[in-house]
């Protein structure tokens, strides 16, 4: 079987009403065809790691990019895995205030533009969400 992680930036169409609602999807989806991986979002942006069979990611990031809820999909980084990193979660959540931002600097300008940051560094995009995996 082959890993592999999935990392992609989006951001927020409508109002964060649907948070909820897109998380326990995530999580219900992502048991089912055995994904793991981390969802944060600040600022109306969206970064999320995906791990698991490159299939079964592959249809993930394909609803993904076709869900009305998200906008600018950018696809930051894709590589083989031996094993999930984030393997405690079927999908990790951590909605990210601007006071939380403010203990790490180096990561806030991510949440702030149009995903340039990432592109032009797509390994921060990962460094980013092991660390403030909860």
């Amino acid at each position: 079987m082959s890993l592999i992680q999935l990392v992609y930036a989006s951001r927020l169409v409508g109002d964060e009403s649907v948070l909820k609602a897109i998380h326990s999807h995530a999580v219900r989806n992502n048991t089912a065809r055995t994904i793991t991986g981390m969802l944060l979002y600040a600022n109306r942006r969206f970064l999320q790691v995906l791990e698991g069979e490159s299939k079964a990611v592959h249809a993930t990031f394909s609803y993904i990019k076709a869900d009305s809820r998200h906008e600018h999909v950018t696809l930051l980084l894709e590589q083989t895995i031996e094993e999930h990193y984030f393997q405690h979660w079927n999908m990790g959540f951590r909605h990210l205030q601007e006071e939380e931002l403010a203990r790490f600097p180096a990561y806030a300008a991510y949440f702030k533009d149009d995903f340039t940051h990432f592109k032009q560094q797509p390994q921060v995009a990962l460094e980013i969400l092991k660390t403030l995996a909860t």
